[in-house]
């Protein structure tokens, strides 16, 4: 049975907190794990995984077993690669195919959060069979990692003086290029453009992040650099502190794993369920779930339909879980007036519009005359600026005129407090 120890991060560094084992293969695949009682006795220890690795009141020899067709338990699989670093796992690996167990304990410290994994109690390191134990090329800069995304979107194999790049990436989720990068002093993901791209997708998203930022949301520093004539888009890392001549490692987990929502329920859940966990296990509930309100209507009012659980984080700060800033914000074109985004809005369902999340603000912890006073105002706000913000950003005519068909909801109607349903 494949087995790693796992560590978390914490103000002294890397602690191991337990052991991970997984059983079966393929769709049989399942994992077990089990606290170290050292780890229990600390003070500043703190559950893996609030839902499915929740700290043993009782029994501090307890056994968790995986619910059932969960491979990894959430808290530990949101320290797995993303989808582009799964692709260059898998081209690194040719004919050998990896299992989630594989991908885990063979990425390397860009991994978001704050665990890491090895095969013993001397310290986290990389556990792979399929290529070099060690791989080179921390100190990648921009040029050189545009050069690795362009060979390994046109190779047919991974060139092997790019085998380094997988030491690289973050788990944040999506399947877009992308890869860690130091930039004055601080972390930075840093994600290219792809050949296939039918908008510039970088100058999109530091757009929309940009509005975001303009609309009242949290948001992490973003800039857009061109580096060989091709756009790369920045943005600041929310999980890396400077502390020294080192960071110090925040632990993330994502909506999925508040939730204890399998990858294949994401699209069942809502972001009523994410205010209810809030209040569960977060820190400032009453702050953070307007926040995440806000974040509904900003993505309602850009069309962002890929807000899945996966693209909503949680940091811990010591005393329990706080929304992170957002990321992942992406306008998406379509012809269609009827809109849905990834997760539930409101009474209606995924619909996306002001009304359906009216429809539920309570749930947030807001009055509807607040709730209406906050929508017309993120919409004002959105309305007013978004052309501008996309211009400055570098966004063309015609490319505007794509975009325009994301902010319908911009002229949406917002009944009046004194209205009588929603």
């Amino acid at each position: 049975m494949p087995e790693a120890y796992v560590y978390v991060y914490l103000e002294e560094g890397p602690v191991p907190a337990g052991v991970l084992e997984t059983i079966g293969l393929g769709r049989e695949a399942t994992a077990r794990f089990r606290y170290g009682r050292r780890y229990l006795q600390r003070k500043d220890r703190l559950a893996i995984d609030p839902i499915q690795l929740p700290l043993p009141d009782a029994d501090p020899d307890r056994l968790y077993t995986a619910p059932e067709d969960f491979v990894l338990f959430n808290g530990i699989r949101d320290a797995a690669p993303d989808g582009w670093g799964r692709h260059l796992m898998d081209r690194a690996a040719g004919a050998r195919p990896l299992s989630e167990f594989d991908y885990l304990v063979a990425t390397g410290d860009a991994r978001v959060g704050a665990l890491a994994f090895g095969p013993d109690l001397s310290g986290p390191r990389r556990i792979v069979q399929w290529t070099e134990q060690h791989l080179a090329g921390e100190d990648l800069d921009l040029k050189a990692m545009l050069e690795a995304v362009r060979d390994v979107d046109t190779a047919d194999d991974l060139p092997r003086k790019h085998a380094r790049f997988l030491s690289r990436g973050s788990s944040l989720g999506g399947a877009r290029p992308k890869a860690t990068t130091e930039y004055g002093g601080k972390q930075w993901i840093a994600k290219f453009g792809r050949a296939d791209d039918h908008l510039p997708m970088c100058r999109a998203e530091y757009a929309t992040m940009t509005l975001a930022r303009l609309a009242g949301l949290t948001v992490p520093p973003v800039r857009i650099e061109k580096v060989l004539g091709q756009d790369i888009y920045l943005i600041e890392r929310f999980d890396r502190t400077p502390h020294g001549a080192t960071y110090f490692r925040t632990p993330f987990i994502s909506g999925l794993t508040i939730t204890g929502a399998h990858e294949s329920e994401s699209s069942q859940q809502s972001y009523r369920r994410l205010a209810e966990q809030l209040r569960l296990f977060g820190s400032d509930p009453v702050n953070d779930s307007k926040e995440l309100w806000l974040r509904m209507l900003f993505n309602i009012l850009c069309n962002n339909t890929d807000d899945h659980l996966r693209n909503h984080g949680f940091l811990w700060d010591g005393k329990g879980w706080r929304l992170s800033p957002a990321y992942d914000i992406v306008p998406y074109p379509q012809v269609s007036l009827e809109r849905d985004l990834a997760i539930g809005v409101g009474r209606n369902g995924r619909h996306a519009t002001l009304k359906n999340a009216l429809s539920d603000a309570a749930s947030f912890g807001l009055p509807q005359s607040q709730a209406i006073a906050l929508a017309v105002d993120i919409q004002k706000k959105v309305k007013a600026n978004w052309e501008a913000v996309f211009k400055d950003s570098g966004i063309t005519g015609a490319e505007l005129e794509r975009l325009r068909t994301c902010f319908i909801a911009c002229n949406e109607a917002i009944l009046q407090p004194e209205a009588d349903a929603i």
